[in-house]
């Protein structure tokens, strides 16, 4: 059965205004400085981030108030220090805030269509983002220990600077549930935004972190996480011939971690010319192991009896996950003195995410307007959302037919 879902129309957003002030100033004391020695520092910083936003399924539409998730309110301090003159040291602590009306719980149904938009709960407690002790050698490298981002995290969600660009192509809407329109009236799916798009990043963890230096605009990372996972990252930054280059790759070894999944492998790319056009792609995939493998055996024979090709790439178990995403944008320095203005045209797909030949797909339309002299942007969007759900897949279904047909061979003596 092929059950076709989709948001319609504005779903986050058509109306988004998204504001994002910061906050920064460095810690004052008796001495104008909260130092501790002649050589060290604490640096506060942070921003606010909200927004609102409208969303409409075809059935139902709200209006939402509400944090922004690509960049929520946070604040953070920063401790450092010269132990010498190669070799800086230091800690950072990074709180996101408490949330009224958090976006991810918001939605517009209940169990049946028509119950409204349900603006989403409040979160009163603060929560770690990040927590750990560094030290930093000109020449060797850094190496950091707490909790905070992986080798891998983020090296699949480049894109060109001043879109604010969800690579995760959920940007907004991350609770809302699809309409199943492929019925002869229209109901509810199971299934959410949030659930059936996303870009496989594995962002902040306990974890042990060497950063090399960079080296002709490259660098290289690899940590060693609290679950004994092993993540690799590589990034470069550079410019050729009037074109600005910003590229990563990472790859999470789960196998230690976990039973059901064998890796992660990320990569991404941003070119942008010096006239501010610009282009972006994301991918990334998850292969399974263990129980939710694919199992690839089978018996040719008998699939060649049944008349159907024996397709080996989908026997059970779960298929690779994976996302391709794609932005084209431009970088406008001067249409207002107040800073720099984006636009950008991005498209996401994702494929099996949450269940087996699920097909997610998003696209958006955004403009950015950055204020250089606050430090602050607003930025204004339209996205859609839509889900295709393959409940039982043809090949599945056959399957079960061939089982059967090798027990009855067996019990006749065959």
């Amino acid at each position: 059965m092929n059950t076709k879902t989709i948001l319609k129309s504005s779903v986050a957003a058509t109306a988004l205004f998204a504001l994002a002030a910061p906050v920064s100033t460095t810690a004052m004391a008796a001495d104008d400085s909260f130092s501790s020695g002649q050589k060290t520092k604490l640096v506060m910083s942070g921003f606010i981030s909200r927004a609102i936003w409208n969303a409409d399924d075809g059935t139902s539409e709200k209006t939402f108030m509400s944090e922004s998730p690509a960049v929520g309110s946070r604040i953070r301090w920063v401790a450092s220090g010269m132990l010498s003159d190669s070799v800086t040291a230091g800690a950072t602590m990074e709180m996101t805030m408490p949330v009224n009306y958090a976006e991810s719980s918001a939605t517009l149904q209940g169990t049946v269509i028509g119950n409204g938009g349900v603006d989403g709960a409040n979160l009163a407690t603060w929560t770690p983002r990040h927590e750990y002790v560094w030290v930093n050698h000109k020449k060797f490298g850094k190496l950091t220990m707490g909790h905070t981002d992986v080798a891998s995290t983020a090296r699949g969600e480049i894109s060109a600077q001043g879109t604010d660009y969800s690579r995760t192509g959920r940007n907004f809407g991350r609770g809302l549930t699809f309409i199943n329109t492929t019925t002869a009236t229209a109901a509810v799916s199971t299934n959410t935004v949030g659930a059936v798009l996303g870009n496989l990043d594995v962002s902040r963890t306990d974890n042990l972190r060497y950063d090399t230096p960079t080296f002709g605009g490259i660098k290289a990372s690899v940590s060693r996480h609290a679950s004994s996972e092993i993540s690799l990252g590589l990034n470069y930054a550079g410019k050729i011939a009037g074109l600005g280059i910003k590229a990563g790759a990472g790859y999470i070894d789960r196998a230690a971690a976990t039973g059901s999944s064998n890796f992660v492998a990320l990569g991404s790319i941003s070119v942008t010319h010096d006239s501010g056009f610009n282009v972006s792609y994301q991918t990334g995939k998850e292969n399974f192991s263990g129980s939710l493998s694919k199992n690839t055996s089978g018996d040719a024979d008998t699939a060649s009896q049944a008349g159907q090709e024996l397709d080996t790439n989908n026997l059970g178990g779960r298929d690779d996950k994976y996302f391709h995403g794609f932005q084209v944008g431009y970088l406008a320095p001067k249409i207002v003195s107040v800073g720099k203005t984006a636009f950008a045209w991005t498209h996401h797909s994702a494929q099996n995410m949450k269940e087996n030949d699920g097909d997610a797909t998003s696209w958006s339309l955004r403009v950015k307007q950055s204020f250089d002299a606050l430090g602050a942007s607003m930025s204004l969007s339209y996205q859609n959302y839509s889900y295709d759900a393959e409940s039982e897949s043809f090949w599945h279904r056959n399957q079960r037919k061939l089982r059967r047909h090798r027990r009855d061979r067996t019990a006749d003596g065959l």
